[in-house]
């Protein structure tokens, strides 16, 4: 005689089944340096499912609170809910809307999303100097590949801009830059101090000035040149203005 399974029997052997093999009995958000990492751990602390939510893409994290007979798939485990109220953390991204928490109070969110939020803002803060510094990098490259006179224009048109320079004596004469990468004993000197105690005393005057050395060239001139020039700039800024 065969073994026979009614129906019932049937759906509750695969429904054990599928509670042994797929229920999640603690979920994690794991805070990295650059991303959040989303795992959902069955009862034997094996990881049923894990995500990483890089923290650039996050657009938006709210709480969501729902009621009813449901069917969910996310993010990959599939939960049987009836007539029972579902609150979840949503985490927004441009591809996707990801879950995390099922059931979790809103006080309890409250606090995880204050460590979230401030924890993105510190990483796009990060991003954003990083990105600044990169870009000034990258426009600094270009200055020094330019030919010299241009170089040289350009240069004491940043050093009025910025109010700051980089000098340095050699022998008889000085290095002027707007970068110290290019000389070890370069030291950052303000425009002011470096027009008061340089650029207007007579005793420099005729000394020579290299500007915009970038490892091959630079241009040469005296310490008179270079205030005419500098006082053209501002003369011509002055006029601009007005």
């Amino acid at each position: 005689m065969g073994i026979f399974f009614n129906p019932l029997t049937i759906l509750f052997i695969i429904g054990y089944i599928y509670l042994t093999l797929f229920t999640v009995s603690n979920e994690k958000i794991i805070v990295r340096e650059d991303y959040l990492l989303i795992q959902a751990l069955r009862n034997n602390k094996k990881v049923l499912y894990s995500k990483k939510i890089f923290l650039n893409e996050i657009e938006k994290i709210y709480f969501k609170d729902t009621f009813g007979i449901s069917l969910i798939l996310d993010p990959g485990i599939i939960n049987y809910l009836i007539n029972s109220r579902q609150k979840f953390i949503k985490i927004e991204t441009d591809k996707k809307v990801y879950s995390y928490g099922l059931f979790i109070e809103y006080n309890d969110f409250l606090k995880i999303d204050l460590i979230l939020q401030a924890k993105i803002k510190e990483y796009k803060d990060k991003e954003i100097i990083s990105n600044e510094i990169k870009r000034k990098k990258e426009e600094i490259l270009d200055i020094y590949s330019l030919r010299i006179e241009e170089r040289y224009k350009k240069i004491l048109n940043i050093i009025l801009e910025e109010e700051k320079l980089f000098l340095s004596k050699k022998d008889d004469y000085y290095i002027i830059n707007i970068v110290s990468e290019v000389r070890k004993d370069l030291e950052e000197i303000d425009f002011y101090i470096f027009y008061v105690n340089y650029l207007s005393k007579k005793e420099y005057e005729n000394k020579k000035v290299l500007v915009g050395y970038n490892g091959s060239d630079e241009k040469e001139v005296t310490m008179r040149k270079l205030k005419e020039d500098i006082n053209e700039i501002r003369d011509n800024r002055s006029t601009f203005k007005k």
